[in-house]
């Protein structure tokens, strides 16, 4: 279901917003929208489910005469399925079956069970649900990480990375790429909780090589001038699967897809970062497919060699493997 869901959100796209700042909300009086309807992607028929999952944006839209969105604020109480006060039968759906193969599970409702929580939202719910702080800010302005179990999706803030050494070979996927100190931000990290993650290291099943040298900077990377270069738009940094292999390929998609339901943000105005350590390029068959999901092109983590990055708002997602 959510292969579906999301390829259908790949091929059939409505240009709508979750702008909510100061910079996009405007005065009445100039007669122009309240909200900026043009960074986020949906097919129509989502938007009522995404209303309802941002109740500010759905507020909004209902104060203002401009919002081409006044007939799915009338949708009752659509739900994607993974919200905790998403009734079973408001639900974007449930499976159907008929029959069921007694070797997985013992009764047909079982089955239906089983199947929305591996192949569709039911997946996102468990994920949101094993989310945990592994780095703690103290004070506002502070990093932090959080992640689901072994670090399949984490998010960090304020995040820093220092690429002045780069240790590039031909592996995508080098373990020590980056050592203690070279990835982390100011925040209390538990490096025992850390290190309980990675029963599951694997290049495209997590994050755990990866972050199992994220430190505890005794700087504060933006407040005291570390970064050559800060990025301030959300970034997702994706490791990715062969780009000329379009079943393994739309992996990648799909479990992007997955990631904006755990973000709850589906805007295009995002960067995504090809995690790839070798020196290498990356052939991709299928480069239009992003385009659905950013107004800019894929950034190879190479672009930022020899500085030192800090990410205000970054994700680390892999899902299917």
């Amino acid at each position: 279901m959510l292969l579906l869901v999301a390829l259908g959100m790949v091929f059939g796209y409505t240009v709508v917003s979750i702008e909510t700042d100061d910079r996009a909300l405007t005065d009445d009086r100039n007669h122009k929208p309240r909200l900026n309807y043009s960074s986020l992607s949906l097919p129509e028929d989502h938007i009522p489910y995404f209303l309802r999952s941002n109740k500010k944006v759905a507020e909004l839209c209902r104060e203002d005469p401009f919002c081409p969105f006044k007939a799915a604020l009338q949708a009752g109480k659509t739900c994607w399925g993974y919200e905790k006060n998403c009734s079973p039968g408001d639900r974007f759906a449930y499976p159907v079956c008929s029959k069921v193969d007694s070797g997985w599970a013992s009764s047909v409702q079982a089955a239906q069970e089983v199947f929305w929580k591996q192949a569709d939202f039911g997946y996102v719910r468990a994920r949101l649900d094993e989310m945990k702080t592994l780095c703690k800010p103290s004070n506002p302005g502070d990093s932090s990480l959080t992640c689901t179990s072994h670090m399949r999706f984490c998010r960090a803030t304020n995040l820093y990375l220092d690429l002045r050494n780069p240790r590039r070979t031909h592996e995508r996927y080098k373990e020590d790429f980056f050592q203690t100190g070279e990835i982390g931000g100011h925040c209390s990290l538990n490096p025992k909780a850390l290190q309980a993650e990675g029963q599951h290291k694997s290049p495209l099943q997590s994050w755990f090589a990866e972050l199992q040298t994220f430190s505890e900077l005794q700087f504060h990377p933006l407040d005291d001038g570390m970064c050559d270069i800060v990025i301030d738009k959300p970034t997702i940094f994706m490791k990715l699967d062969a780009g000329v292999n379009m079943y393994h390929h739309f992996c990648d998609f799909v479990n992007l897809y997955i990631s904006q339901h755990l973000n709850n943000s589906f805007s295009r105005d995002i960067y995504i970062v090809m995690w790839d350590t070798s020196l290498y390029g990356y052939g991709d068959l299928f480069s239009d497919t992003w385009k659905a999901f950013s107004d800019y092109d894929i950034i190879h983590l190479k672009t930022y060699d020899s500085k030192r990055v800090c990410f205000k708002d970054s994700f680390f997602h892999c899902f299917l493997g």
